[in-house]
């Protein structure tokens, strides 16, 4: 079974992609990169893909995606992208923010099943043996993706990452386990599960569950607990079974306290990621900015994380931060 990075907008850059592996390994077998808008292409310049990059992009296999609605365009981006020696691509169908889903993108686009199957088929074309999708089971509906099962199956996806939400519920809520369980071998292609996987035991019960599965791919819960890929890693590759009876839900199973040496490492990784940023970035807002989502989900790794969090998301100056970020705990 596979393991890898989620595609997080402003998170998994290439930057923190290549000093993560530094710090914890290469513990994923590939990351997908935060997605590429697409574009005409004679507007396709080097600093739309600069997050691609291979030398950016070091040790850690990465897949580029892209976002849009328009096959003409994802052909022609994906022949910038061989350029690069790319020969996997992508397409996000599943993004929740509402001003890119009304405009018939990420979620959006499977509600247009006509301009799915074009996106499909210029997807296959463009990047044979190499394309996938990234989908949610709907924008509004938990049906939205079993209805779209002909169109899927005609296609011979390298596969299809699902993610048992829909877009209306952005990031909140359960997952829909029981509908993720009706519909995951209805798919010709391998199937991914993408979803609040945050210990050890989520990914052991998953793999229990869904047998069929051939990856799991994790998002938020590896950024609250940066050992989590390791974890995981270790625990598939020894065969570690699920210990109980499969309930409902993903068990959620809690790993507080860490331990200090584990906490001094998360806190020497975010200072390494902290320096970087300030070297690439210009000004104090967008350092600020990034390692303020960096916090957002990293504070809960500590048991004092909620109460530096709020300071973290106060500080107005890099000097400020610098400090608070000192009574991590």
């Amino acid at each position: 079974m596979r393991l890898s990075l989620a595609p997080l907008r402003g998170l998994t850059v290439a930057t923190y992609r290549t000093c993560y592996t530094e710090y914890f390994g290469n513990s994923y077998d590939y990351a997908v990169a935060p997605f590429i808008p697409l574009t005409t292409a004679g507007r396709i310049q080097p600093k739309l893909l600069k997050d691609i990059f291979p030398e950016a992009c070091g040790s850690l296999y990465t897949v580029p995606q892209v976002i849009g609605k328009e096959p003409d365009r994802l052909i022609e981006m994906a022949n910038a992208m061989k350029e690069y020696g790319y020969t996997e691509l992508n397409l996000n169908c599943g993004c929740p923010w509402k001003f890119v889903a009304k405009k018939g993108r990420g979620s959006g686009l499977p509600e247009n099943p006509e301009m799915f199957e074009a996106m499909l088929a210029a997807g296959v074309e463009a990047m044979p043996n190499g394309f996938s999708i990234k989908i949610r089971l709907g924008r509004k509906s938990t049906s939205t993706l079993e209805t779209l099962f002909p169109i899927i199956n005609r296609y011979p996806l390298k596969e299809i990452i699902i993610h048992p939400r829909t877009g209306e519920q952005m990031y909140e809520g359960d997952v829909f386990l029981d509908k993720f369980a009706e519909i995951v071998d209805a798919f010709t292609a391998p199937v991914v599960y993408n979803g609040d996987i945050k210990t050890v035991f989520d990914a052991l019960y998953l793999k229990k569950r869904f047998p069929k599965l051939s990856g799991l791919m994790l998002g938020r819960g590896a950024f609250a607990d940066p050992f989590l890929p390791s974890d995981i890693a270790t625990a598939l590759s020894s065969g570690e079974e699920y210990p109980c009876e499969l309930g409902d839900t993903l068990p959620h199973t809690e790993t507080l306290p860490h331990s200090p040496e584990r906490k001094q490492q998360v806190l020497a990784f975010a200072n390494a990621l902290y320096q970087r940023y300030s070297a690439e970035l210009f000004g104090p807002a967008p350092i600020l900015g990034r390692m303020k989502e960096f916090w957002e989900y990293t504070a809960t790794y500590f048991e004092n994380g909620a109460e530096i969090l709020r300071k973290v998301q106060h500080s107005k100056a890099l000097a400020e931060y610098e400090q608070v970020t000192k009574l991590f705990k």
